[in-house]
């Protein structure tokens, strides 16, 4: 009892706290929209009078630096739910989001403002795998880790994100980049069919008799065109045994690091996946990877890299790939508050002058850092930039800068330094699964000459954009 009065009065302070909301109070029309629920959703629906399950809801969002409070939260057990969900929504004029296990960085799996409509896919977690047309039908209310085990019980591996806790809908649909995609492509790439429940509540069985929706949602289908409500997914067969290694560095073998790096990273055998790491202002850099295979395959195809940068130390893990998935598989902390910005560096590398700005950055900054830098190549640059809607494609690498628990100051500093940072040194694209709200020209950095046509397609299948919020795909220009 004392635990739940807590949490209440935690809940209601938190509301209070919002600019736009007072405890309980209502959202235009809320009381039609919770008739028209209550009477066609025999799922759970948890508006804000219901504290305890609102607050859980709520707190399934990773990044507590922006919050917004849902006029709802719904969770479908069916299509007819989601269905019925939508009519609701649309008829009483709620945007509507689907939320895929939180993964939005900037909270839009709860839209961008109060009063938005979730459409939580949690109950959606059905996975059948087969063998013989190596493909899995995979619910997007699943996790990536529940996606990975189940493959991996047959044998078979799927290239989806490094973090297992995130929600496969998310991710999928806008890319995903992960350590099997040098060898596959892209999560997003491997997307062979999909079920979608569109604006006007029309069920799509099969995407692939819509070529333009299928090329859409490979790339842009967290973007706003429908409830991606299940995914058939092209899935790989692997050998038994994989292979997790692990070099740690000196801080100032940095430089060196990179150097190597970008001298090697074109020809570096695309069955390995090669994450360089510096996670906090304390940490010393470290390069970690899986390849598929065994250790003594793997140090024939890396034993050049470590004589010329000379790491401190070397390990290697042999195992089954799905145990070596989670030795690196990092998540925020509950209550955590994270800002991410994302770069693309092209095929040359980044150069001298980018790695010295950059640590220099790091010195000078006042809050806690991060820096992730993923060797791409392979697969993912084999596939032509507008075969899809993921258009980022011939780079070598792609940087992930992370601010932990940020100040208003640090934020501002961060994207001073992001902006000059990408101007200067790497591409102009940014990953649209590292969404960022302060990102200018979004729309052409996430999906490049893309864009126009993605719009066309928007404005066919939700022509009164009632899937939207602050990055979504618009229906005009």
């Amino acid at each position: 009892m004392i635990s739940y009065i807590y949490i209440t009065i935690l809940l209601i302070a938190t509301i209070s706290a919002s600019t736009h909301l007072l405890p309980f109070s209502k959202c235009p029309k809320e009381d039609f929209l919770r008739k028209c629920l209550d009477y066609y959703i025999k799922g759970s629906v948890n508006f804000r009078d219901d504290l305890f399950a609102y607050n859980v809801d709520l707190n399934i969002e990773y990044n507590k630096l922006i919050i917004h409070f849902p006029v709802a939260f719904v969770h479908p057990v069916d299509i007819l739910d989601i269905q019925n969900t939508i009519k609701c929504g649309a008829e009483f004029n709620f945007p509507i989001v689907a939320r895929s296990g939180g993964h939005s960085s900037e909270c839009y799996s709860i839209g961008d403002k109060d009063c938005y409509l979730v459409v939580d896919l949690v109950n959606l977690n059905k996975i059948t795998v087969d063998v013989t047309s190596q493909i899995a039908i995979v619910g997007t209310g699943n996790t990536l880790d529940s996606l990975y085990y189940k493959v991996n019980l047959y044998g078979f591996a799927f290239p989806g994100g490094v973090c297992p806790y995130v929600g496969v809908g998310g991710l999928i649909l806008g890319g995903g980049m992960g350590h099997l995609s040098r060898e596959f492509g892209c999560s997003s790439d491997n997307i062979l069919d999909a079920q979608i429940v569109l604006a006007n509540g029309t069920v799509v069985n099969n995407a692939k008799e819509y070529p333009e929706l299928l090329w859409a949602i490979r790339g842009a289908g967290n973007a706003g065109y429908g409830i991606v409500t299940a995914l058939t997914l092209r899935i790989h067969p692997i050998q038994k045994v994989a292979t997790y290694f692990y070099l740690t560095y000196d801080l100032d073998q940095t430089p060196l690091i990179i150097s190597i790096m970008n001298q090697m990273g074109n020809n570096l055998h695309q069955n390995l996946s090669f994450i360089m790491r510096i996670l906090t202002s304390g940490s010393q850099p470290y390069i970690y990877g899986i390849y598929l295979g065994s250790a003594d395959e793997l140090q024939s195809h890396i034993h050049e890299f470590i004589n010329l940068s000379k790491p401190k130390n070397v390990s290697y893990i042999e195992g089954d790939l799905y145990e070596l998935f989670n030795i690196e598989g990092i998540s925020p902390e509950d209550g955590e508050t994270f800002k991410l910005k994302s770069f693309f560096i092209d095929s040359t590398g980044l150069s001298e002058e980018g790695v010295k700005c950059l640590m220099k950055f790091r010195e000078n900054f006042k809050c806690e850092l991060g820096f992730e830098i993923a060797l791409l190549g392979g697969r993912i640059n084999d596939i032509k930039r507008n075969e899809t809607a993921f258009v980022h494609r011939g780079f070598m690498y792609h940087m992930i800068i992370t601010s932990i628990m940020p100040s208003e100051k640090c934020l501002q500093d961060l994207e001073n330094f992001s902006q000059y940072f990408q101007l200067k040194y790497t591409n102009y694209e940014s990953y649209q699964n590292i969404i960022d709200r302060q990102l200018d020209n979004w729309q052409y950095r996430y999906y490049g000459e893309s864009f126009e046509k993605l719009v066309e397609i928007k404005r066919k299948y939700d022509p009164y954009n009632l899937f939207r919020w602050n990055q979504s795909i618009p229906t005009h220009i």
